[in-house]
């Protein structure tokens, strides 16, 4: 008797205990590469992280390389960077997603941008690009 007690007790601890599913780990945003281009790009700004001190662009013409082609890149804001939005001097944090953005890369170091240029969209355009970075 005391041994189908045991196994029943058993039994019902194994289904009292919750039942843990194998949770996939969450996945990584991709982050975009940094600029390597010494030339000046154009595009639209796709997400600001000013805590990073970073930018990220979505070009209007990729960056095309032997490995691979880059239709976003990011920079990181130089210490003599400077940022003007529609003419006026600005900061980091006055750029808003979907500005359109002229980024001239520092000539030394092409992932930090020496002068960023941007101009709000016109009332009508939408931001039509979504977030998929930090």
């Amino acid at each position: 008797m005391k041994q189908p007690l045991q196994l029943l007790i058993v039994a019902l601890l194994a289904l009292a205990m919750p039942v843990t599913a194998q949770v996939e780990p969450p996945k990584k945003k991709k982050m975009a590469p940094l600029n390597a281009s010494t030339e000046p790009v154009k595009g639209k700004i796709y997400v600001v992280t000013p805590a990073k001190n970073r930018l990220t662009v979505r070009l209007d013409q990729p960056i095309v390389t032997a490995d691979k082609t880059n239709k976003v890149v990011a920079f990181h804001l130089a210490e003599s960077g400077k940022i003007t939005i529609d003419g006026a001097e600005g900061k980091l944090e006055g750029l808003e997603k979907g500005m359109k953005v002229t980024v001239t890369p520092q000539s030394m170091d092409p992932s930090k941008a020496e002068k960023v240029e941007a101009t709000k969209p016109a009332p009508g355009e939408e931001k039509k690009t979504t977030e998929t970075e930090e």
